[in-house]
């Protein structure tokens, strides 16, 4: 009788779990605070709550939006849960009702509200040509000098958060929308947003002969691109412009030939080729000529070559000053605003009493990554130490989803002195791993089925990633630098989390080898020579591998093969160099590195 007892049981309650699934979702951005009974979400969930309430009272239009932007990193992935609260469908609905107003008043807050919006069907209106027109001027507000950006911001805002793959597959109107711009668009600005759904378009085309592949979207874009790269390139010198150019030319290598227009490609690249990329386009831009000489041969070779794969073969590091779409655009504050101190302290005290409340790693974490946006430089500074004291033990480093996000924080505090954090980031580059500490997971929301992988490397990774982003330390920090030389001169480490560690450091590495090779004042040419002859050892290692080397140390070794070709002639090493490249020219990356051994 208990059997049958404890089987009826069973079955009520697999009956009441599964009447469960049809429960309806709480509200999330209303009402009592959403609750989904696990406690790392709950925590996330309230903290979402009280941040939403700290922007309805915020001090000005500033502070209100950039917490606004900052609501959807507190939304937690509970997809697996019975009731999860529809967060960002509440959060779009509510956007939709604001993005219909007659008129559309274009502020800061429009700003937020454009880039928390990624539902295409709402966006898509906003995307169309004149719709801009709706919008008011825009209106500054008490800490923005100015100037006003142009209502035709709206419009770019919400075209470059509608996903390129949606625009081109999905929805008729969206591809009516990407051809006419692309067909019809002269600002280099939008037609780089546009340029993600461009190569969809172009990988659309059929492969094989030529004839086969003449219709289409794809191949009729890619025929006007031509007249037009023409034309961009004897224009005026134009950082947008220029980087719409590498981007298309490097498509014209990999798609013209099989669209038929391969001689018309040609002659293009060749004469850019033949000038060493010493056009008008690039007149007075730093590293700009050599750049577009570099693409421009690796599309001579896509030309003669034909690659399998049709997607578009990525651009080379940059020597030039890049224009970043997102960070040089459409993430900076439209009208130079700037929050004053008051206000921002103001909000560090917010922040200070979250941290001290909360118990999990993930809402720690958040509200961590967002002091690092808001701390003054002086604040930033007096804090630094206490901010990465719970991320160290004495010479070891304790390993924990909240440890990391204090490194990263810290180490992108522009306010603090450079040295220190430079100290920082040395710390950990050369910890061992005897000298980390296990991971610590009690932060961690309990999920028995997840565990970290046996070979991670995530101290040194955060490292790695913030010494990319800052590369100029390298030539201010010989401590730095002497470390770099080292491990530019060893093996690269066995396993994929080492390979992957070591290609976030190749740039690195090649900044140390460009400096000894510049023969100014710093300079060890012995160095350079060392280095460029101990990248030549690691590529035949990775060659007598025969395929067995993953994905990224074949990344690591193509990387090498282009350095050598940038700097084994400033390293006093062209003739051994390229001999070296000679035995590998059925390598694209050595056929380019040969070329820029050239130039």
């Amino acid at each position: 009788m208990r059997r049958l007892a404890a089987l009826a049981a069973l079955a009520l309650s697999l009956c009441a779990c599964a009447g469960s699934t049809t429960a309806v979702a709480p509200r999330c951005l209303s009402g009592a605070t959403p609750r989904v009974g696990r406690p790392a979400p709950d925590e996330l969930l309230a903290l979402m709550r009280r941040e939403r309430e700290r922007a309805a009272r915020a001090p000005s239009p500033l502070v209100r939006a950039r917490i606004l932007e900052s609501l959807p990193g507190l939304f937690p992935d509970v997809s697996d849960s019975v009731g999860e609260p529809r967060c960002r469908e509440e959060l779009a609905a509510e956007n939709a009702a604001a993005l219909r107003a007659e008129p559309l008043v274009f502020s800061r807050l429009l700003v937020a509200r454009l880039r928390t919006v990624h539902d295409p069907r709402l966006l898509l209106p906003l995307a169309a040509r004149g719709q801009e027109e709706r919008a008011t001027a825009y209106q500054l507000g008490p800490d923005e000098p100015g100037p006003a950006p142009p209502r035709s911001l709206v419009r770019h805002l919400a075209l470059a958060s509608i996903p390129a793959s949606w625009l081109v597959n999905d929805q008729p109107a969206g591809r009516r929308l990407v051809l006419d711009r692309l067909r019809e668009g002269a600002d280099a600005r939008e037609l780089l947003l546009l340029h993600g759904a461009a190569a969809a378009l172009l990988r659309e085309a059929p492969s094989g002969d030529p004839p086969r592949a003449q219709g289409g979207a794809g191949p009729s874009l890619l025929r006007a691109w031509l007249p037009d790269l023409a034309r961009r390139l004897d224009g005026p010198a134009d950082r947008v412009a220029l980087e719409l150019v590498l981007r298309r030319l490097a498509d014209v290598g990999t798609y013209a030939a099989r669209f038929g227009v391969g001689p018309e490609a040609r002659a293009l690249v060749e004469r850019v080729l033949a000038a060493r990329g010493e056009l008008p386009l690039t007149q007075g831009l730093a590293g700009a000529a050599r750049d577009l000489a570099e693409v421009a041969r690796g599309a001579l070779h896509d030309l003669d070559v034909p690659q399998r794969a049709l997607a578009g073969a990525d651009l080379p590091p940059p020597r030039r000053d890049r224009f970043r779409v997102w960070a040089d655009w459409l993430d900076a504050e439209p009208a130079g605003g700037k929050v004053p101190a008051a206000d921002a302290l103001a909000r560090v005290r917010d922040l200070d009493g979250e941290l001290a409340a909360l118990r999990f790693g993930a809402a720690r974490c958040r509200v961590i990554e967002e002091l690092g946006q808001w701390l003054p430089p002086d604040e930033a500074s007096r804090r630094f130490d206490a901010l990465v004291a719970p991320a160290l033990d004495g010479e070891r480093v304790r390993l924990s989803t909240e440890t990391l996000c204090r490194m990263r924080v810290a180490l992108r505090l522009d306010g603090v002195d450079e040295a220190r954090r430079v100290r920082l980031l040395l710390r950990l580059l050369s910890a061992t791993p005897a000298q980390i500490g296990p991971r610590d997971t009690s932060g961690d929301e309990p999920r028995p089925a997840l565990g970290a992988p046996l070979d991670e490397d995530p101290v040194g990774e955060v490292a790695a990633r913030a010494l990319a982003r800052n590369l100029g330390w390298i030539d201010r920090h010989a401590d730095l630098r002497a470390w770099l030389e080292a491990q530019a001169l060893a093996p690269v480490p066995p396993g994929a989390r080492a390979a992957e560690r070591w290609s976030l450091l190749q740039p690195a590495f090649e900044r140390v080898l460009a400096l000894h090779a510049s023969g100014g004042p710093e300079a060890r040419p012995e160095t350079a020579r060392a280095v460029v002859r101990a990248w030549m050892a690691s590529i035949r290692a990775a060659e007598a591998q025969q395929g067995a080397a993953d994905a990224l140390a074949g990344e690591i070794a193509s990387a090498r093969l282009r350095a050598l070709g940038e700097h084994g002639g400033r390293a006093g090493l062209a003739d051994e160099v390229g001999a070296f490249l000679g035995e590998r020219k059925d390598q694209r990356a050595a056929v380019i590195a040969s070329y820029l051994l050239t130039l």
